[in-house]
């Protein structure tokens, strides 16, 4: 069986090394998009198991990922990390999780950790 994998859109290149090193802890395989240009070619590459999706992208609106991922692979797993609450609150029911920033390493170790295993893409 394959490692799950773990799309990462993130443009904070801190934080989007966080949280890849972190995934990749959990045992998942991942990439990171820093900018939203690439995002469409990596979901077109291979379904993620999770995705960890920031709102602000240089060159997307999270909102707008939200939508093309939920139609073509609804059953992929996507986690809205923001520091904007407002833009969040009209996010739920379309996000399975909400992380409000600053997220630690160990809240998302725990949400790989639940995700991984149940399902799988090959």
């Amino acid at each position: 069986m394959t490692q799950p994998y773990a799309l990462v859109l993130e443009d904070d290149p801190k934080l989007g090394v966080i949280f890849q090193t972190a995934l990749q802890q959990a045992g998942y395989d991942t990439d990171l998009d820093e900018n939203g240009n690439r995002y469409r070619a990596l979901l077109n590459a291979r379904q993620p198991d999770l995705v960890i999706l920031d709102l602000h992208l240089p060159f997307a609106f999270g909102g707008d990922i939200l939508n093309e991922i939920r139609a073509k692979y609804p059953n992929t797993i996507v986690a809205v990390v923001t520091a904007d609450l407002i833009k969040a609150k009209t996010l739920t029911g379309k996000a399975d999780h909400i992380l409000i920033k600053p997220v630690s390493v160990a809240s998302l170790l725990r949400l790989a950790d639940s995700i991984r295993g149940q399902t799988t893409h090959e």
